[in-house]
């Protein structure tokens, strides 16, 4: 395993993690502190409701308030989608600075991104929206979007290659392996609920403890760090692009 026993066992027996939901309640407050609550409150809306035939009244009707209310907020459905993006990213990017900022080896750090990035997912229900497709965001939101997305690879890439240089990795194509961490996390809403026999905690911990397996070094042996396999001409790279979304 890759996790020396000490710190396995410092992880086993941390206590769950347990998060207190701000949810809306149609209090007054700022309206910044609003918007973060609506946000919140729109994750029960998305897990129960196809993307497809969501309405601004279905989230409105949810929140107990008027659609013109819900209008002062947001410009429209699409922006509420995205602003459930961009809140998703900036969670898995806070995983992402814990686990550059910890002393301990390129597994461990991996550990905490991909157990923080699962959470960010699952916990408020912002990722039931991560399947939607980004062409249909306005080309600035989509930039802005991507350009974070990119930072979270790039993290993930960095930590695999950092764990084969010293040898607790074996990994061949570390974009590839990227790629398929990521879009196989992405997929989680896709059958995740909250109600089912799964807990948010178990399914980070369990997978991530999948993720490291797969790309455990057995010999211990450091190796160079592998070359980044170029693209193919047939549009590889943009399907590549598209698990990570």
């Amino acid at each position: 395993m890759v996790r020396t026993p000490a710190s396995s066992a410092r992880i086993k027996s941390a206590p769950a993690r347990k998060k207190k939901v701000v949810r809306w309640n149609g209090a007054p407050g700022l309206k910044g502190q609003r918007r973060e609550a609506i946000l919140r409150s729109v994750g029960s809306v998305l897990r129960n409701s196809r993307l497809s035939s969501l309405t601004i009244q279905d989230i409105a009707s949810e929140l107990g308030m008027t659609k013109g209310n819900l209008y002062y907020y947001f410009k429209d459905k699409q922006d509420i989608l995205y602003q459930c993006h961009m809140r998703c990213m900036e969670l898995s990017l806070r995983a992402l600075q814990e686990a550059m900022a910890n002393d301990g080896a390129p597994s461990e750090k991996l550990r905490i991104l991909l157990i923080g990035h699962i959470h960010g997912i699952l916990d408020d229900g912002f990722g039931s929206i991560l399947q939607t497709d980004l062409e249909s965001f306005w080309p600035d939101q989509r930039k802005r979007y991507i350009r974070k997305r990119d930072d979270l690879e790039r993290g993930v890439r960095s930590l695999i290659e950092a764990g084969v240089l010293l040898g607790e990795f074996e990994c061949d194509n570390v974009k590839l392996a990227g790629f398929s961490i990521l879009g196989a996390i992405n997929w989680i809403p896709k059958w995740y609920h909250p109600s089912g026999p799964f807990s948010s905690d178990q399914i980070a911990e369990e997978m991530t403890d999948y993720f490291l397996r797969g790309l455990q070094r057995h010999d211990g042996v450091a190796r160079k760090a592998p070359r980044e396999r170029s693209s193919s001409k047939n549009g590889t790279n943009n399907y590549h692009r598209m698990l990570a979304t």
